[in-house]
């Protein structure tokens, strides 16, 4: 097993960069009524994700009957993280419990929204969690979310389709190219990548530039790298999946949805390891692969390591509930995070006693290659503030549909991050 090796790397590979922020915001819509406190939580899971915590609400609201009541509200993830969460705050309306990707990490983090969670944790319960998962939810030396899952990316492929196309499992950026090429058809995406500009695009495109070397900010985070060689072939390859006709512009699911590849409108996808119960359950008739992200010559593997965490809103009139619902959640009990990662979906726990719980799962299936061929390429998703998030997304909007070359862009990108780490 390789999974330990993931702890030391991530450990030392986590960038942390920020700026604080001094703006108020939002009130919670939450209440209280006849001493029973009722608290809004909202979220952007589907299917069985989303059933694992309506039952984890169900659950604790009967076993805190007459003392908190927990309303759970689920959106379409892209709505979700675009527009139902930023304008709930903005109005002074959003929710007590929330659900917050490394993407928005030091956007919410700057505006104060995020409610401090270091005196909320059980005894001993910090120590359990791998401490490079403490450190990204970590923002002037405040805990101000809660990690309970560590997700990597791969290259998920219909082996049928692959293999009546004569196509070999790609391993370099060559390759990849000319198999999304020879995949592609009247009906058939070749490659299904993000095409919204959202903290998601960015987040499966880092590993493309991380295989060469290449980086968005210089290693203390005060300036930016992004006007690099290394950032415009990165930008230049990703868009010429769109420009070739090879990845579509328009897509009936989401990028992170297994329905692209489950129901055959498309031959591959860069998807994380949230994919690999949904493939198996739902589409048990179809057999999928899975591999290492692709990497160009000379470059070198590496994976994303993303994972939503749970969150209170500062501005909450009861945090102290809230806060207590969520360690609840992930950080108490090993049972309701080990069926989390292990049942629910496929994912790392960011809890060490987990991961040795679940060891067994880890071989199975699909993810035995998470395991033993991506785990020790992973690098912490970093946590930029939202001016570099939309500079690196605008760069890439750019080659995607803008016919913009990958230096042009990235020239442009590198000036407005430079202003953001001036301000």
């Amino acid at each position: 097993m390789k999974i330990w090796k993931l702890f030391s790397i991530l450990s030392i590979a986590l960038i942390l960069l920020f700026q604080a922020g001094c703006s108020d915001s939002s009130s919670s819509s939450s209440g209280e009524k006849d001493g029973v406190v009722t608290l809004k939580f909202w979220d952007m899971h589907t299917d069985a994700e989303k059933a694992f915590f309506e039952d984890l609400v169900k659950e604790y609201n009967a076993a805190n009957e007459g003392k908190v009541k927990i309303e759970y509200t689920a959106f379409n993830q892209s709505d979700y993280s675009n527009t139902k969460l930023p304008v709930a705050f903005a109005n002074d309306e959003g929710p007590d419990v929330f659900m917050v990707s490394p993407g928005d990490f030091t956007k919410y983090a700057e505006s104060n929204i995020l409610a401090d969670l270091n005196s909320y944790f059980p005894e001993g319960a910090k120590e359990d969690f791998l401490p490079a998962s403490i450190e990204a939810v970590t923002y002037d030396d405040k805990v101000l979310a809660l990690p309970y899952e560590l997700e990597l990316l791969g290259l998920y492929y219909n082996k049928k389709m692959l293999a009546d196309a004569g196509v070999e499992v790609p391993k370099t950026w060559d390759e990849l190219k000319s198999a999304a090429e020879k995949l592609t058809t009247s009906d058939v995406a070749g490659l299904v990548l993000p095409t919204d500009k959202a903290a998601y695009l960015n987040f499966i495109w880092y590993p493309f530039l991380w295989q060469q070397g290449g980086n968005v900010l210089n290693e203390d985070g005060t300036k930016s790298t992004f006007n690099s060689p290394e950032v415009a072939k990165a930008l230049d390859y990703w868009g010429s999946f769109f420009q070739d006709g090879q990845a579509p512009s328009k897509l009936q699911y989401g990028p992170w949805d297994a329905g692209n590849l489950g129901t055959g409108s498309a031959a591959m996808s860069i998807v994380g390891t949230w994919l690999v119960p949904v493939l198996e359950k739902d589409y048990a008739d179809t057999e999928f692969g899975l591999a290492p992200i692709p990497v160009p010559e000379g470059g070198k593997p590496a994976t994303d390591a993303g994972g939503w965490k749970m969150a209170v809103n500062a501005n909450s009139e009861h945090v102290d509930e809230a806060a207590k619902f969520i360690m609840w959640c992930f950080a108490e009990d090993k049972s309701r995070p080990l069926k989390w990662a292990t049942e629910v979906k496929f994912a790392y726990s960011p809890r060490i006693s987990v991961v040795e719980e679940g060891q067994a799962i880890y071989d199975k299936g699909l993810r035995k290659v998470f395991t033993e061929e991506i785990y020790d390429s992973a690098i912490p998703e970093p946590r930029f503030g939202p001016e570099i998030v939309d500079a690196v997304g605008e760069a890439m909007q750019q080659v995607m549909f803008g016919d913009v070359s990958g230096e042009d862009a990235a020239e442009e990108a590198h000036k407005k991050i430079e202003e953001a780490l001036n301000k």
